[in-house]
């Protein structure tokens, strides 16, 4: 997979759930804002202005890009959200950037937040999930209803719960 246009933000461990609850006042006002801006891209009905509610919650998008009604771009750490050019994701994605467990879970899950990145030309179909720390390559198709735990290769289409390998078309794409 090549370069991203964007800097990526590395992923890093955060908090278990139970200490997320005990935020100081600059956190609240975050994510209250953070919130306030989802729901108006959540179902505005202006893919211009969904765009522009989702730059200015941090998420990264470049040009040409279409993100449908009813998604959900995760609320707490939308600056690891990365959309390249011309990619689209449909409506009803939820994309999730971060993973914080009760701390009972501490020894078998990391709390963490990881990059999601979208690369030029790529897909999310309709109702999708992805999950931390993916990669959906140049020209990929994430097809509806998949569940995405593993980066996506350039020109290959993914679909079902978990996201498996489906085909390759980077020949039919480069010779047409």
């Amino acid at each position: 997979m090549e370069e991203s246009k964007f800097i990526i933000l590395p992923e890093r461990d955060i908090p278990y759930y139970e200490e997320t609850q005990r935020r100081n006042i600059i956190q609240k006002i975050r994510k209250t804002k953070n919130t306030i801006l989802m729901l108006l891209a959540y179902s505005c009905p202006m893919n211009s202005l969904r765009i522009m509610f989702h730059r200015w919650r941090g998420v990264s998008i470049g040009k040409n890009v279409y993100i449908g009604m009813f998604c959900f771009l995760d609320n707490l750490y939308p600056e690891y959200i990365y959309i390249e050019d011309n990619a689209s994701v449909n409506a009803g994605t939820m994309i999730l950037t971060h993973f914080n467990p009760m701390k009972q879970f501490a020894p078998i899950f990391k709390a963490r937040v990881a990059p999601v990145v979208i690369k030029t030309k790529a897909i999310v179909a309709i109702r999708s999930t992805l999950l931390p720390g993916v990669v959906i390559g140049l020209s990929a198709i994430v097809s509806a209803g998949s569940v995405v735990d593993k980066s996506v290769a350039d020109y290959t289409l993914v679909r079902g719960n978990p996201a498996k390998k489906m085909a390759e078309y980077e020949i039919l794409i480069n010779n047409h």
